[in-house]
């Protein structure tokens, strides 16, 4: 059984069962919380009191670090069944909501999970959102650290990202696309600012009516659980970007999905402000999506005329691509059209997105041991790069310096930290001391 020769960085964790008790069929990836360099990622799981690693990890500059042999088990998902069958992969990303990786990291995904299946037979991967089919590898064989784990892992920019993974992998295995879907139920990977940035590119004389409701897609989603970003791509391809040119709806509607518009000429539905035209179009959502009921009142005139839970996927939104031969509308590639808009918003960076980390040392070889005043070394600078990535900064209030010593600055953002964390879950360090001890060390790495 060989690894990855993209691999341009090995720091083997003790944290591993040897040999793994399964053939590889599976690849789990994980978010690591922190724009970490490949040796960051690997220095979290060199002592073996974290109780946890990884098969690789993915640093911020897209660089590979082999943390656990592909013979060996990695411990990364709180499962050890998923664990024996998975190749495990941790990616750099920021350290908020949606936890996202940028472009180089996710190239480097790419081409590592290609090489992956490969070099182990999985002709495809599999990717349904289904819990349910865990271990059915024919039917999906992807899997994420929430399902085993109270976590948030591999947060949802990741998570709503893995049909399109699973089908740029495909495409380069030449296995084609048909498993891969991507869910219309969860938390939004866009934010307001990209949607907007997104609009004014895409029509410099977009209404500030329009701007200024933009934020409802994501108030509206998350009411229902529906991504909110994914309706406003639609919106964007039902309204020709908000334009209406060649739409059967205008702006003064408040309909911006073509809701009612079920043949040509016809007008379709009308809503008295933008915000229920786009509940209306979220709870449509959820009726294809989901059989679960609506959790607001009923603002959409044609909900009882869907077939519940017939689309849970953006792809079959259309018709033609629908199972079923059930969807919102006709076109061919319909899904596929709203996603490729979808894609260009996610891509955009807009001002106060994190950009990456520091620039690395190729040579440095991290341990985690306790980190306290006046300590000096590697074991320093490991605390330093996750709290600076997690944009902890120092009693100077700038950010901390990589210099590899605990100062007056480093404490003071490990109290920071500490006193974070401790609010959110009492306990979890051990305490507000400005000292990086085992507990503390334990949460960095595994948040």
């Amino acid at each position: 059984m060989s690894n990855s020769t993209l691999v341009s960085y090995t720091k083997i964790s003790p944290n591993r069962t040897s040999p793994r008790a399964h053939r590889i069929d599976t690849i789990t990836i994980h978010c690591v919380v922190g724009q970490l360099s490949a040796e960051g990622i690997a220095g979290c799981f060199t002592n073996p009191s974290v109780q946890a690693s990884c098969n690789y990890g993915i640093g911020t500059d897209g660089r590979i670090a082999l943390c656990v042999e592909e013979k060996d088990r990695s411990w990364c998902s709180s499962n050890a069944a998923n664990d024996h069958r998975a190749i495990t992969i941790e990616c750099a990303s920021d350290t908020t909501h949606p936890y996202a990786i940028n472009g180089k990291a996710y190239k480097a995904l790419i081409e590592l999970c290609v090489d992956i299946c490969q070099r182990n037979g999985i002709g495809q991967l599999r990717w349904k959102a289904d819990k349910s089919l865990i271990g059915q590898v024919d039917k999906q064989n992807m899997t994420v650290h929430r399902w085993f784990a109270n976590k948030a892992c591999p947060g949802d920019y990741i998570y709503n990202r893995l049909g399109q993974i699973a089908r740029e992998v495909n495409a380069r295995l030449g296995s084609g696309t048909g498993t891969a879907y991507t869910p219309i139920t969860g938390t939004a990977s866009a934010t307001v600012e990209q949607m907007r940035a997104y609009i004014e590119k895409e029509n410099a004389g977009v209404a500030q009516s329009v701007l200024k409701m933009i934020p409802l897609y994501i108030s509206e989603g998350a009411a229902e659980g529906i991504r909110g970003d994914v309706a406003f791509a639609q919106s964007c391809l039902e309204t020709g970007n908000f334009t209406f040119k060649g739409s059967a709806v205008t702006l003064d509607q408040n309909n911006f999905c073509g809701m009612g518009v079920t043949a040509n000429g016809m007008k379709g539905n009308s809503f008295k402000d933008p915000e229920t035209g786009i509940r209306a179009q979220i709870q449509h959502l959820k009726a294809y999506a989901s059989t679960q009921p609506i959790t607001q009142k009923c603002v959409d005139p044609r909900y009882p005329y869907v077939q519940k839970g017939c689309a849970p996927c953006v792809e079959w939104l259309g018709i033609q691509e629908n199972p079923q031969k059930r969807g919102w509308a006709a076109g061919a590639g319909y899904g596929q059209k709203i996603l490729a808009i979808l894609g260009e918003i996610t891509s955009i960076r807009v001002s106060g997105q994190a950009s990456g980390a520091a620039g690395n040392d190729e040579s440095l070889s991290f341990a985690v041991r306790t980190v306290k005043k006046g300590e000096k070394g590697n074991h320093v600078l490991l605390v330093q790069e996750i709290l600076r990535a997690r944009e902890f900064k120092g009693k100077d209030g700038k950010e901390l310096k990589l210099d590899k010593d605990c100062g007056e600055n480093v404490v003071h953002a490990i109290k920071q930290y500490q006193k974070a964390r401790e609010k959110v879950d009492p306990g979890i360090c051990g305490g507000v001391d400005g000292i990086a001890g085992e507990k503390t060390l334990r949460d960095m790495i595994a948040l």
